[in-house]
């Protein structure tokens, strides 16, 4: 079976429905725009390290695909609105190894840091 990448998620803003995807040309659109390689980007979001105006830009390019016409200053406005979505879009295009199964583009699952005894 192929390696797919490939995530999408939806959220609505004032009424209007935004699907934003996830894919190669996304990550291409956001090296473009940012200088910074998408996946260093991806890891640094993931761990609450990305700069709000990448985050900005990477909203932006997950929405191309769907929304072609969409700019900088609606990303932000969608991003203010939902800022879950990029978590899910993010999500849904690195699934976990359980989850991926004979696709081959999982994930090994996160492990959660042990609370210190107190």
């Amino acid at each position: 079976m192929a390696n797919r990448f490939l995530g999408e998620a939806t959220t609505k803003v004032d009424g209007e429905s935004y699907t934003l995807r996830c894919d190669f040309n996304a990550m291409a659109h956001f090296e473009e725009e940012t200088d910074m390689p998408a996946l260093e980007a991806f890891e640094a979001f993931e761990a609450g390290k990305l700069r709000v105006k990448n985050m900005i830009a990477m909203m932006w390019a997950f929405l191309q695909h769907h929304h072609p016409d969409a700019d900088m200053k609606l990303a932000g406005v969608i991003l203010s609105e939902d800022v879950g979505v990029l978590q899910r879009v993010v999500a849904a295009a690195s699934p976990t190894e359980a989850e991926a199964g004979d696709a081959g583009n999982g994930r090994a699952p996160r492990r959660r840091k042990a609370k210190a005894a107190g």
